[in-house]
């Protein structure tokens, strides 16, 4: 394959990027100067290099220079324990946290589950979450956890895929299961989502 079709195959393969769309992208890149495409490139290469997965919420971070597992929101010694908020992706969470209404940690899903979804467990992490629920639940204390997903059909249905497998864990230690209010009209995602929106939906969650 050459390189031109291997960048538009690439390309095609992010989050709503159609064939068409990509193409765009790989002759913009064309256009561009060699001292654009290296930058790029170089950029690229250090994702691999400077950023790892948090251990803990499953966020990427840009290591300090060493082999850190936990990323520095999970490694902030004033979040409450006894709270977590389960969100869909790495953008929810720095939207969240700019906010700076929530005080408890995180975890990230990695996605959301369509309707009528077949295997479900696959296009989350359903088990981790379990685990790690488990592990908050016996060794700190873990008293809530908040289900902030997009209000959207993709959202809803995740919320209560996950609402059926942690049922055993919220009574078998006593965790609120909470979802977001009504600050979020229908539709609307957490990533674009206002300050004073995510205050309104945290604040009336049930």
């Amino acid at each position: 394959m050459n390189p031109i079709s291997q960048l538009i195959e690439l390309f095609s393969k992010f989050p709503g990027i159609g064939p068409r769309q990509a193409k765009r992208f790989v002759y913009f890149l064309l256009s561009k100067d060699a001292e654009f495409r290296n930058e790029l490139s170089g950029a690229l290469a250090r994702l691999s290099e400077e950023v790892s997965q948090c251990s803990s919420c499953f966020r990427y971070f840009q290591r300090s220079g060493g082999e850190e597992k936990i990323c520095s929101v999970c490694s902030e010694d004033d979040r409450d324990k006894a709270m977590l908020m389960v969100v869909e992706k790495d953008v929810d969470l720095e939207n969240m946290h700019k906010a700076g209404i929530w005080n408890g940690f995180y975890f990230i899903l990695g996605g959301a589950i369509p309707v009528l979804e077949k295997e479900p467990a696959k296009k989350i992490r359903a088990k981790e979450l379990f685990y790690a629920i488990q592990d908050r639940a016996k060794n700190n204390g873990l008293r809530e956890v908040v289900l902030a997903m997009n209000a959207n059909s993709e959202g809803e249905n995740t919320a209560i895929y996950l609402l059926k497998i942690l049922e055993p864990l919220a009574e078998k230690y006593s965790i609120s299961i909470t979802s977001l209010g009504r600050g979020l009209s229908t539709g609307t995602e957490l990533e674009y989502s206002d300050k004073e929106t995510l205050k309104d939906a945290l604040s009336s969650r049930r």
